[in-house]
């Protein structure tokens, strides 16, 4: 999608710790070497639960707010398996749908509904609990495993907080910022 000037390119998320990061980058460092793929950088690795798309740069007081309005619950999503999605080329961690990803999918529904209500464009996928790990998969050689593969021992994210998250591009690719973050389970405390 190409951003005007004037406009931001916007999505929520939810972010792993350092620590997770650490530990899903150092954990699929082999693959991507045997993929020949390009990793996502530590610190851009998230949780999309909305991704809203291209915003005109004076309604980001809007989004802030009804952002700020959002209630949510803590989440803890254990990401158990690697897959590898053809169409985007693209090498994911990936997490099932247990009782424990309920909190996310109920915030990432709540974004959209509140986003699509405000007049904003979001895009409205179902959520799916992802980390994109590593992009521009080398098809051959994916075809080539077997998908999905175990993360072993899994690697649990807990989220105590959502973002509002600013992509950019950067000459290697993609870069993300935090815009601002809000807690979950009612927290006041920023």
């Amino acid at each position: 999608m190409r951003v005007s000037s004037g406009s931001l390119r916007l999505f929520f998320a939810l972010q792993p710790g350092a620590a997770q990061n650490v530990r899903l980058v150092d954990f699929t460092a082999p693959w991507i070497t045997q993929l020949g793929a390009q990793p996502v950088p530590a610190q851009n690795l998230h949780i999309t639960l909305c991704f809203v798309g291209s915003v005109p740069a004076d309604r980001l007081p809007e989004l802030r707010g009804l952002a700020g309005r959002m209630r949510g619950s803590r989440a803890t999503l254990r990401f158990d398996n690697l897959e590898y999605w053809r169409k985007p080329r693209v090498l994911c961690a990936t997490a099932p749908e247990t009782a424990a990803a309920l909190p996310a999918q109920s915030l990432s529904k709540g974004l959209a509904e509140a986003c699509t209500a405000a007049g904003f464009l979001p895009d409205l996928k179902p959520f799916r609990a992802h980390v994109t790990l590593a992009r521009k998969l080398q098809p051959a050689r994916a075809a080539s495993l077997k998908w999905p593969s175990a993360i072993a021992p899994p690697i649990s994210v807990s989220c105590d907080r959502f973002m509002l998250m600013r992509s950019d591009r950067g000459e290697n690719g993609s870069i993300y910022s935090v815009v601002e973050s809000w807690p979950l389970d009612g927290d006041k405390s920023r």
